[in-house]
This record gives structure tokens, sequence and C-alpha cells, in this order.
């Protein structure tokens, strides 16, 4: 479904460039008439799923971050 939309925004995109200028056509607003523009590297991904994805990956790195603590901490007292 997400690539019959972009096919029709690519149409969309590409009549309207000629429209404009028939003999060089402008694609400069690509980005919003495909609607990348409000989205972050062309992402699909709904942004209530991105946050979640991001929070548990925060989630993670923090839990990483205090077991390299730790594992120094353990290392500096043992020398």
């Amino acid at each position: 479904l997400v690539g019959a939309e972009l096919l029709c925004r690519r149409h969309q995109l590409i009549r309207e460039a000629y429209r404009l200028s028939p003999s060089s056509p402008d694609y400069s607003a690509s980005d919003w008439f495909m609607g990348w523009g409000r989205r972050r590297a062309g992402q699909t991904v709904q942004p209530p799923l991105a946050a979640y994805v991001a929070e548990q990956l925060k989630h993670e790195a923090s839990i990483a971050t205090e077991s390299r603590k730790a594992r120094e901490e353990k290392t500096f007292k043992v020398s």
C-alpha cells in the first residue's frame, strides 16, 4: 500500500515539475511531495512505534553503560 502511494506521489511530482517549467523541470520540492519532508529519512514507521523502539534502545544502552561502569570499578578495585 505504501508503494502505491509513493508511485502516485511521484507521478504527481513529475507532472507538477513539468507544468511549472516544461523545458527545465524543478524537483526541489520533491521531499515534500513524496512526504519525506515531514519524516526522518523517508521513515514509514508510525511515530508511536518509532518512539517505543527509541525508548527500548535507550534503556538497553543505559544497562550496557552501567555494566561497563561496574566492570571498570571491579577492575580498579582489584588493581
